[in-house]
């Protein structure tokens, strides 16, 4: 607990530190790109730190936003053993062209003499929390390519290098890497045992699927979980079975009633399904396809995916892939849903058979 900290907004109360934080940072790093990673100007604030919690605040505003600019938030990592700011961070909304290229979402820094105490790593943490609680599903981190100390900090995040670009006009080499916070991970063991579900994986090799299948049992459920359409999917005794193919770009959950009648069948359309430490995940890509049990096929949540194209979250490329996957899986299922019963039916009953 002695090392954990928060993120906190500046304030007057943090002035004294702030300033000792840039009179640090100018003492120990001869590199100004490293150096003030992450700042949002504050070294050019030194003598009217005031004035900096003004400009800051302006950013947070879309009514105040500069032209050109982007909604950005400012904090502070502070230990909570001695309220000491260890690091900054910024955290912004959105990209325009050069964070697309070169800055990211997130840029950050930790006082000289705190670091190599695991601050980058939490402070990345905790602002990729952030992140997610104001929907930005999808976080471009860049780093200076001779930045070895910050790759591993986002590599061990979760950062996924994509490219290392160069800014020529500023004679700058950068790394961008991608975190994702769309990944959904099948439920651990040990959280299901606490929640009350009953699961189990099989892995299955056969001629109609490979992969993980996972199939949970709820009960206890407090509250039922009803879609737009008045159906229930999920209710005491009710049972999902989630299918991992790992060559594949969408994950099927077959919903089940206390008995055993199927109430929708629901496909995420996914970047990538994959397996971490043991747990399989699907990294979601905004649309989804569902089959009631009326056969009616729906495609969902398009606007997500328009709102996430719109925030340079991913390429045209990506954007067109996941349309051309759930169309293809549409006409797949047209016509073909006696088909898919049979599928999910199967498995079903091999997980019955073996309670």
């Amino acid at each position: 607990m002695i090392n954990e900290i928060t993120l906190e907004r500046p304030n007057i109360n943090h002035k004294e530190q702030a300033i000792k934080f840039i009179e640090e940072v100018e003492k120990f790093e001869p590199n100004e790109r490293v150096r003030y990673s992450g700042f949002s100007s504050l070294q050019d604030y030194k003598e009217n730190y005031e004035n900096w919690l003004k400009k800051i605040e302006i950013y947070t505003k879309a009514e105040t936003l500069p032209e050109g600019r982007v909604m950005a938030d400012v904090f502070f990592s502070v230990r909570k053993s001695d309220n000491k700011i260890v690091g900054i961070i910024n955290i912004r909304h959105a990209l325009n062209d050069y964070l697309y290229n070169y800055g990211g979402h997130i840029g950050y820094c930790i006082i000289p003499s705190e670091r190599r105490n695991g601050y980058a790593y939490k402070q990345l943490l905790l602002g990729l929390e952030y992140c997610k609680s104001i929907n930005i599903n999808r976080v471009l981190i860049t780093c200076l390519d001779y930045n070895i100390g910050s790759s591993k900090t986002i590599e061990k995040a979760g950062g996924v290098l994509e490219n290392i670009v160069e800014n020529k006009e500023a004679n700058e080499v950068f790394k961008r890497y991608w975190i994702s916070l769309k990944k959904r991970y099948a439920i651990t063991d040990g959280d299901a045992k606490k929640a009350n579900i009953m699961k189990k994986t099989i892995e299955v090799k056969d001629e109609l699927f490979k992969g993980d299948i996972v199939c949970y049992e709820f009960k206890n459920v407090k509250n039922k979980m009803i879609v737009p359409d008045g159906v229930c999917i999920k209710d005491n005794n009710y049972k999902w079975l989630e299918f991992y193919d790992y060559s594949a770009k969408t994950k099927l959950t077959a919903m089940y009633n206390e008995k055993n009648e199927v109430v929708e069948w629901y496909f995420d359309i996914a970047r990538k399904i994959g397996k971490e430490e043991g747990t399989p995940y699907e990294d979601d890509l905004y649309l989804d396809v569902v089959v009631t049990m009326n056969s009616e096929i729906l495609l969902l949540d398009e606007d997500e995916l328009k709102a996430a194209y719109k925030r340079h979250e991913m390429t045209k490329e990506e954007y067109d892939e996941a349309y051309t996957i759930a169309h293809n899986l549409i006409r797949k299922i047209k016509g073909n849903e006696d088909k898919l019963y049979e599928f999910t039916e199967k498995y079903l009953k091999m997980f019955l058979e073996e309670k």
